[in-house]
């Protein structure tokens, strides 16, 4: 008698950065072999299937064999799961806010015969602690959680900030203390202590923040690295060229160039070009004011999902105005790493970096820009589904097109992880 088909995940427990290798063996010759994978994710369920031909041996290896249909149509060892689609929009959250481990079932089937496994990811490490900080700075209060690395320390320091929904992404700062970095997540607005809208931020919030993780967290070898999303790609540039000596590295994801109004972040009747930054009181120039070429309905003229780049493109074509909003990222000599997605719905962030980068070379400046081609601007770390292109935006509710195709996501969120950890190690060596 045969022995029953089998699913063999290898590791079947891992932090989500890592890949698995996953087998199927035991169903007959040339078979047609419908695996599914399904997890419930931060409350929706989330679900792939696909449908191999089984070898001349009965067997399949998923890092090798391409499926005949289905929700991806590569060879990919983690397809089944960046392949993933939510199944309850109404309820999504994405990326997840939170670091409960990702269970996800798999079985395969040929419809007489059929085989389970399941599959965990992880986003704490052994021994990575986690606590809360919430500290009255300079008269604001600094908000955001902290994670720290197993071990005796010191550490290096990575300050991550999220973009234009606000809250703190504290998944992504597990991972970064699962690779040795302690890591405060910083909440700027929409989270507990802080203003709930992105109007009239004071750059001296993040220059306190900055001094109090130097004084309080004592990063070895003075190593502090700012790190953000989007607009928090766009703070983190803007705030290392302003306090450049309170900066040792920069990773800035899908980037501006230029300080920009509230856009879908600012309170109810402000409109999308109220003032975000200032400084000693008074506002910094951003590129909607005074523009002579802005225009807004270049993206929202046409059905939803709004694809926002055509009208970001409208402003920068007036070239006094976007050199007045330009960021002096001259100023800042540290190491910068830019991460852009060549397919990008939000705003054009690989143009908006080629601009940063040729601003920073002409000065002779280290700075090293990793392309994600044919992305969109939801980049993650690797191994998370990779389908979720159009959702409400977490403040404005507008359905908005990120861009970019789940195969060339999940390509993207994979090859800038491993980029980003290669900067900051180099980067973190250099300052000892």
């Amino acid at each position: 008698m045969s022995e029953p088909p089998r699913i063999t995940v290898s590791p079947e427990r891992a932090l989500i950065d890592v890949a698995r290798d996953i087998r199927i063996d035991g169903f007959p010759a040339y078979a047609f072999v419908t695996v599914t994978a399904s997890m419930r994710m931060c409350g929706a369920a989330w679900r792939s299937q696909a449908v191999f031909m089984a070898g001349h041996d009965g067997s399949l290896d998923l890092s090798r064999d391409c499926p005949v249909s289905g929700s991806y149509a590569e060879p990919s060892a983690m397809g089944l799961v960046w392949s993933m689609s939510c199944c309850d929009m109404e309820r999504v959250v994405f990326p997840p806010d939170r670091t409960d481990a990702l269970a996800i079932d798999i079985e395969a089937s040929d419809g007489r015969r059929s085989a389970r496994a399941q599959l965990v990811q992880e986003f704490l490490a052994e021994g990575v602690t986690h606590r809360a900080v919430r500290e009255q700075v300079g008269g604001m209060t600094l908000s955001g959680e902290l994670y720290t690395p197993a071990g005796p320390g010191p550490h290096p320091l990575v300050i991550y900030m999220n973009g234009s929904s606000g809250g703190v992404n504290a998944p992504r700062a597990a991972l970064f203390a699962a690779r040795g970095y302690q890591c405060l997540a910083l909440a700027i607005f929409n989270y507990e202590g802080r203003p709930k809208y992105l109007n009239d931020m004071p750059l001296e919030y993040f220059e306190h923040a900055l001094r109090w993780a130097r004084a309080e967290l004592a990063p070895r070898d003075g190593f502090v690295a700012l790190s953000g999303i989007s607009r928090g790609g766009e703070t983190s540039l803007l705030v290392a060229s302003h306090y450049p000596e309170l900066v040792s590295a920069v990773v800035a994801y899908v980037p501006s160039p230029v300080m920009h109004g509230v856009v879908s972040a600012g309170a109810p009747g402000t409109g999308r070009d109220a003032q975000v930054w200032t400084k000693a009181g008074e506002p910094l120039p951003h590129l909607w004011h005074d523009n002579a070429s802005a225009d807004w309905e270049a993206a929202y003229a046409s059905d939803p999902p709004y694809r926002q780049t055509h009208a970001f493109l409208s402003a920068t074509r007036d070239s006094a105005a976007f050199e007045r909003a330009r960021i002096p990222v001259e100023n800042y000599p540290g190491p910068i790493m830019l991460v852009s997605a060549s397919d990008d719905g939000f705003w054009p962030s690989t143009a908006y970096s080629e601009i940063v980068m040729r601003q920073r070379l002409a000065h002779g400046l280290p700075t090293f820009h990793h392309v994600c081609m044919g992305a969109g601007h939801h980049v993650h770390y690797p191994y998370l589904p990779a389908t979720l292109i159009s959702k409400p935006h977490a403040m404005s509710g507008l359905l908005l097109d990120a861009g970019g195709s789940a195969s060339a996501n999940a390509a993207g969120n994979e090859g800038s992880y491993l980029a980003v950890l290669d900067f900051l190690g180099r980067s973190a060596g250099a300052a000892r």
